[in-house]
């Protein structure tokens, strides 16, 4: 007789973790932030696809020097790495780099089940930051 089993375990968590994701640009004279796209990732990977995407849309438009630490900034492994670390254990990331006076903030949260990142609720997270003056 075949006996079929009703529940197999997974060999990893099925959960998915959505990923709220956020590039701005601001001024500090004004600062004034102007919201450059946003999206929620179904996954960390996800998340860490789109920051690199956005990134090379803004890196486009951006100096040649400028443009060249943006680029380079997610396409560093370990760098990646420290994304995808960071956002598996629910926190924050955010990547920050500036040409001239403007000042660009991409950043990606963790959401939790009840929809709010972990920067919004009463325990709120520092995200991990990368800067990339200079």
């Amino acid at each position: 007789m075949l006996t079929i089993a009703p529940r197999f375990p997974a060999p990893v968590p099925l959960v998915r973790r959505s990923v709220r994701c956020v590039a701005l640009a601001y001024r500090l004279q004004d600062g004034r932030p102007y919201q450059l796209g946003a999206d929620i990732a179904g996954s960390a990977w996800g998340a860490l696809l789109w920051l690199s995407w956005r990134t090379a849309h803004i890196a486009d438009q951006l100096d040649a020097t400028a443009g060249v630490r943006a680029r380079a900034a997610l396409a560093d492994g370990a760098e990646r790495n420290r994304v995808l670390a960071c956002l598996a254990e629910g926190s924050p990331y955010a990547l920050l780099f500036s040409d001239g006076s403007v000042h660009y903030l991409l950043s990606a949260s963790p959401v939790g089940e009840k929809g709010e990142t972990a920067l919004a609720g009463t325990g709120t997270v520092a995200p991990r930051q990368v800067r990339l003056d200079g």
